[in-house]
């Protein structure tokens, strides 16, 4: 009768190529196929909900860290001190006397922009003047424009909330 195991495969040329067909085992080859893709979907899972949330935060806390370079960049570039007088410091008890600070120059909007990009946070007042904030890991950086010019600067310390605002003016200049 018919023999399976020597019945090969006929190419058309020469005759029959490739070795003796066997029959396989589909169930075993359905649970191998079926591990292999569970595996694959766990691999899957895995990444999606273990590496990613762990990758944008690790890129998010890059971002700050960077942020924070360039607030305290852009604070020192804008503001001076002014040697000619001394305040003292409150909740200090007049113990500690700093000299008061004041704007070198007043940048307009886009130029604070292009040095710190987008800010977290925009917002106007009543008189149509223009605040936006930026926060690094340590510390928040508040500008406020008027008319497109920068007139105020707010730099708070994110662990101590002391910090200072800085004017035009050093007459102006309050350190809280």
């Amino acid at each position: 009768m018919f023999d399976v195991a020597r019945v090969g495969v006929h190419n058309g040329n020469s005759g029959l190529t490739g070795g003796p067909m066997r029959l396989s085992d589909r169930g075993a080859v359905s649970k191998r196929l079926m591990a292999i893709q569970f595996a694959l979907l766990a691999s899957l899972a895995a990444f999606y909900f273990l590496y990613l949330p762990y990758r944008s935060k690790s890129q998010a806390a890059a971002e700050a860290q960077e942020r924070e370079l360039k607030i305290e960049a852009l604070f020192q570039s804008l503001v001076v001190e002014d040697t000619r007088g001394e305040v003292e410091l409150p909740g200090t008890g007049g113990k500690v006397r700093v000299h008061p600070q004041r704007l070198s120059r007043m940048p307009a909007v886009d130029e604070v922009v292009q040095s710190l990009g987008l800010p977290d946070r925009r917002t106007t007042d009543f008189k149509s003047g223009l605040h936006m904030t930026w926060t690094g890991t340590a510390h928040s950086l508040e500008a406020s424009f008027d008319r497109g010019r920068l007139y105020c600067l707010r730099r708070e310390d994110l662990r101590t909330g002391h910090g200072a605002l800085v004017f035009e003016s050093s007459v102006a200049w309050h350190p809280f």
